[in-house]
């Protein structure tokens, strides 16, 4: 008796993890994306289209894993400041004129560091990053926020 092999489903490339851009819109919060604003699941009240309330999606918890994966092979973003000297940046978030680092507790006495955005050369921050192929924006606006995992 020959048994055959089931045909391996082709390994699809993974997409390069976004930017999570937020905005405060009244009282709740909205994710924008590239097709325009996303409600925010618990935060306007009413379940995302398409769920029901107490359901969750079958690829949810795969889908936040991957996400968590690809913010660990993101380049980290290079601060340009206004003196020449250069910082990198893994995780952030950008809330008005502020960028929050996280820092290593044990290694520098706090758990984030802010950076005035006023206090980089942001031509050449953009630039740098660019260059090196890691997705750094600013906010377009005051309300919206910017979240590097």
């Amino acid at each position: 008796m020959t048994q055959t092999a089931a045909p391996e489903s082709p390994v699809t490339p993974a997409k390069p993890a976004e930017s999570l851009v937020m905005e405060l819109r009244g009282n709740h919060w909205v994710r924008l994306t590239s097709q325009g604003p996303m409600e925010v699941a618990g935060q306007s009240g009413q379940p995302p289209s398409g769920q029901e309330s107490g359901q969750t999606s079958p690829t949810a918890g795969g889908a936040a894993a991957h996400q968590t994966q690809m913010a660990k092979e993101l380049p980290a973003a290079v601060l340009v400041f206004r003196d020449g000297h250069q910082e990198a940046a893994v995780k952030y978030t950008i809330v008005g004129k502020t960028i929050y680092i996280k820092s290593d507790y044990w290694s520098s006495g706090s758990w984030s560091r802010e950076v005035q955005i006023a206090d980089l050369d942001v031509a050449a921050t953009l630039k740098v990053n660019q260059e090196r192929g890691a997705k750094f924006s600013l906010p377009s606006r005051p309300s919206e926020v910017i979240f590097r995992p």
